[in-house]
């Protein structure tokens, strides 16, 4: 349940609720199922916060700091999160369709049932992170680290897992066993048909 008070420190600006942040850092910030569509949020500092269910879609948080978040869920499709911190966030059904993760660091992130499609991964860090049932259809992980991630339930098409490095690769053949790989679009996580259904708070508002 969304806390009034840290919504209404965060509406004050970015640099006030850093400091805010900064000196209450036991405090777990509460936005769970908040509407934060098209948000200007770069630099803030959301570590540790409750962001389950938050639509995120198209808000800016470059250079952000989500360090063991709670972003399961959350709708983040073409959310800018350009050298954003999310390392150990968890990202569990979380919708990441054309967001742009450009060197934004996930390193052992939970990505389970994640959706990526389209998401733009320039020198992301996605290092030891769990992608397992995640749908990471025509991804180019060339550029990204995958070093040590968890691949081998995920769902490729476009053969995108020859886009890995030789370490994934190896694990993608370890941890797939025959007819464990997903077929077709099947995926686990939200479906595009449910996102009209989701209830949002306005956070433009009191209510």
């Amino acid at each position: 349940m969304t806390e009034q008070y840290h919504l209404d420190v965060l509406r004050q600006g970015i640099d006030v609720w850093n400091q805010w942040r900064q000196e209450h850092h036991s405090i777990q910030p509460d936005f769970s199922g908040m509407d934060f569509r098209g948000a200007q949020l770069s630099r803030v500092n959301l570590s540790g916060a409750r962001l389950n269910g938050a639509d995120l879609s198209r808000a800016d948080l470059k250079e952000s700091l989500l360090i063991r978040a709670d972003l399961s869920e959350a709708i983040l499709s073409q959310a800018n999160l350009v050298r954003a911190d999310l390392q150990g966030a968890n990202l569990r059904a979380a919708i990441l369709s054309n967001a742009n993760l450009s060197e934004a660091v996930l390193s052992d992130a939970d990505l389970a049932g994640a959706l990526l499609t389209g998401a733009e991964v320039t020198g992301t860090d996605f290092s030891g992170a769990d992608f397992s049932e995640a749908d990471l259809s025509g991804l180019d992980f060339s550029r990204a680290n995958t070093h040590g991630a968890r691949l081998g339930k995920a769902y490729f098409s476009r053969r995108a897992d020859m886009l890995l490095d030789d370490s994934s690769r190896e694990s993608l053949r370890e941890d797939t066993q025959p007819g464990q790989r997903q077929q077709g679009n099947q995926r686990v996580g939200i479906d595009a048909e449910d996102l009209d259904e989701r209830v949002h708070e306005d956070w433009a508002n009191d209510e």
